[in-house]
């Protein structure tokens, strides 16, 4: 059994984080690397598309490029998830055997994500800022600093309303792939195993996102010194050469910083299971028993 199958503090569940991290690097970066792989040549066609000077649709290229970076992020935090898990329960992990057991659950993680993600935050985070906005406008706000002050407020209260609804379901990407559950029923669990925890995973996840896009911006400043982005008659543009730097960088940042936030949250519904459901105590017996162990791990 797992040494570390105990109630851990946030330090110890970011220490054991990057531990994982650290000693599986190629792992987890191959991982990520292959999902993101598609992005990265859209991308690229797109530095190509401006060195060739065509023109096409601005709004569909964006969200063609959006589209396939959202199932990038869904494919590689189901694979990155199972193998978190085969490490953190002591087996041993590979891509070839993420990305296979990642496939029972793929569609269902893409369409879980897609909702909990997307759809829920976004129909919170509009409503309330409305709602606020209907407060603030009476109150004649909308005259303090050109309508900055309010636009400001309602993007901070509709951005911290749909956090906090998002919060409770920070780990239905773990509960979908290891427990093999749907959308309500994944959405459920995460309520239930986030209890007294979405302080800890709010910190969790402000850490490791300033980190990813620190690192991704760290490998984007080449593209800075080959022209970077500017403004050419009011729209933001760039040169052919500077979004190929551009993408690579960025192809590069999300390889290398993307497994954190997935290995911690999976080990942080682990550590959720032990607190509330005495998951190592369940392991243990598993053992003596002889069971095997990813049955205990789906067991709910």
């Amino acid at each position: 059994m797992s040494i570390v199958l105990r109630p851990l503090s946030t330090s110890e569940l970011l220490d054991r984080a990057f531990f994982l991290y650290r000693n599986n690097f190629v792992v987890f970066v191959c991982i990520s690397a292959i999902s993101h792989l598609p992005v990265l040549a859209l991308r690229l066609a797109n530095s190509a598309r401006v060195a060739a000077r065509i023109r096409l649709s601005r709004p569909a290229e964006l969200t063609v490029l959006l589209m396939a970076t959202f199932l990038a992020m869904a494919v590689s935090h189901a694979a990155t998830t199972v193998a978190v898990s085969d490490l953190h329960l002591d087996h041993a992990a590979s891509v070839r055997s993420a990305y296979r057991r990642a496939r029972r659950s793929l569609f269902r993680v893409i369409w879980i994500s897609f909702v909990v993600m997307l759809v829920v935050p976004c129909l919170i985070a509009v409503p309330a800022a409305i709602l606020v906005g209907m407060v603030l406008l009476p109150l004649g706000l909308a005259r303090l600093g050109g309508g900055a002050l309010p636009g400001l407020i309602l993007l901070t209260v509709g951005f911290g309303a749909a956090t906090y609804w998002w919060l409770a379901r920070a780990l239905v990407v773990p509960v979908t792939v290891i427990e093999g559950t749907g959308l309500r029923e994944s959405m459920d669990r995460s309520l239930i195993l986030t209890v007294n925890r979405r302080g800890q995973i709010l910190l969790i996840c402000i850490l490791v996102v300033v980190l990813t896009w620190g690192m991704t911006a760290l490998f984007q400043l080449p593209a800075v010194a080959t022209g970077g982005l500017h403004f050419v008659h009011g729209r933001l543009t760039t040169n052919a050469l500077s979004a190929a730097v551009m993408a690579v960088g960025s192809f590069v940042g999300t390889s290398l910083a993307g497994p954190l936030l997935t290995i911690a949250l999976t080990l942080a519904y682990y550590d959720a299971r032990v607190r509330k459901e005495g998951f190592d105590l369940e392991l243990m017996m598993s053992n003596l028993a002889g069971l095997p162990q990813s049955e205990v791990a789906a067991h709910v």
